[in-house]
């Protein structure tokens, strides 16, 4: 054995070194067969209260505030969209968090967002319910008194009609967003109804006014009747809107409108037996250039206003048809039909103004209120003069287009951007 204590005492000496650099090279020898050193691994730790991590599309400079708060979709630009990762989830995508494949995937809106950031196009979509009167048909005395004084019982202007209501659908495509664009729009409105009854009189009979109804006059009397005036407008149009800086568009296009009316008296005379019904359709197409603009009133955080103006000339294919029935005579009924084409030029104008309140950064609720007037057009009550309709006489009839009609009402829909 090796005296390790005396050794240990005289490493001074000449001896002592020697034995001294043979340990040191045998420690060197046995550290290079055992090989590298194994590296050392510091512990994980985690910096209490740290930020969750995010990803942003098309960067944009971000301050120190929101650094330390977090951020939130609420508090960046629409133009790019953010994601928030929670501690379960494994990574962000468009429009919310991502955990293996599942998580919440954004919204229906949310993606009609993200396709409207990544191209730069700009669709517009529009859905309204419209709720519209109209006005009622000029003036043309239809029933009086059938007594010596004739006194005046209906006319033509009492026909207001009720409510009527109908969907108004566009589809606008925007350059970028702004500037000029293209529009489509289609609305409709059936319905519009207006009905007076004329009740059982014992003390004095009703007659037509005149000059009559299709050649028959008060030489017809009778007991109680009704009367029914029935109407319905569509039209589509397809217009360019120019910009005339960031308030003002102006705006051409085509457009075809198409009012339907009916009329109908029924009269009976209970004592003699006989009943007598007068029915007159009427129906105008109309085709024509428009001309208008659009302007931008008012812009708050919470409201937008916009208004429209157009008119414009149509030309007027309109036909009516006209028939008398009645119980008296067996051969009935009579009928005439005359149509014409071009019957008349007609005009259409066109006004509305119209709120936005935004619902969500791609969706607003509309408000508003919209008037269109036709005129030039053929309507019943106005043709009633017109026709010969008499038994055991020849059928015969005209075509009168000197009516007009004013609709108006209020709008409610939605707005929706991508």
């Amino acid at each position: 054995m090796i005296n390790v204590m005396g050794l240990t005492g005289r490493m001074g000496s000449p001896a002592g070194r020697g034995i001294r650099s043979m340990i040191q090279w045998v420690a060197a020898g046995t550290a290079m067969a055992a090989g590298p050193l194994a590296p050392v691994f510091a512990e994980s730790f985690e910096l209490p209260g740290s930020v969750p991590s995010v990803m942003v599309e098309q960067q944009a400079p971000i301050t120190a505030d929101q650094l330390s708060s977090g951020l939130t979709a609420s508090s960046l630009a629409d133009s790019f969209t953010v994601a928030t990762c929670t501690d379960s989830c494994t990574s962000c995508g468009d429009g919310g968090c991502r955990c293996d494949g599942g998580g919440d995937p954004p919204g229906f809106f949310q993606k009609l967002c993200g396709i409207h950031d990544k191209t730069g196009a700009c669709w517009v979509g529009r859905a309204d319910a419209l709720i519209l009167w109209r006005n009622a048909p000029p003036d043309r005395l239809l029933v009086q008194t059938g007594d010596d004084f004739a006194s005046p019982v209906l006319d033509a202007n009492q026909l207001d009609s009720t409510a009527a209501a109908g969907p108004r659908v566009s589809l606008i495509r925007r350059d970028k967003c702004s500037g000029n664009a293209w529009e489509a729009t289609y609305l409709r409105a059936a319905n519009f109804r207006s009905q007076r009854y004329l009740p059982y009189s014992d003390e004095f009979a009703y007659a037509l006014a005149p000059p009559g109804i299709y050649g028959n006059n008060d030489s017809q009397p009778f007991e109680e009747g009704s009367v029914n005036l029935g109407s319905r407008l569509q039209s589509f149009e397809f217009n360019r809107l120019i910009a005339e800086g960031q308030r003002l568009r102006w705006l051409a296009g085509f457009r075809w409108v198409e009012w339907q009316e009916n009329f109908s008296l029924l009269d009976s005379n209970s004592q003699l037996g006989i009943t007598d019904l007068y029915e007159t359709d009427t129906i105008n197409s109309l085709y024509g250039g428009q001309i208008g603009a659009e302007l931008l009133v008012l812009t708050l955080p919470w409201l937008r206003v916009d208004s429209v103006v157009k008119a414009g000339a149509y030309y007027n294919n309109a036909v009516q048809k006209s028939v008398y029935s009645t119980n008296e005579v067996p051969s009935s009924p009579y009928s005439v039909r005359v149509g014409d084409s071009p019957a008349s030029c007609g005009f259409i104008g066109e006004v509305g103004m119209t709120g936005a309140i935004p619902i969500t950064s791609c969706l607003d609720f509309r408000f508003g209120y919209f008037a269109l007037w036709l005129s030039g057009i053929a309507q019943p009550t106005q043709q009633l003069s017109g026709q010969q309709l008499v038994p055991n006489d020849v059928e015969s009839g005209s075509l009168a287009t000197n009516g007009g009609v004013v609709v108006q009402g209020v709008t409610l829909g939605l707005e929706g951007r991508w």
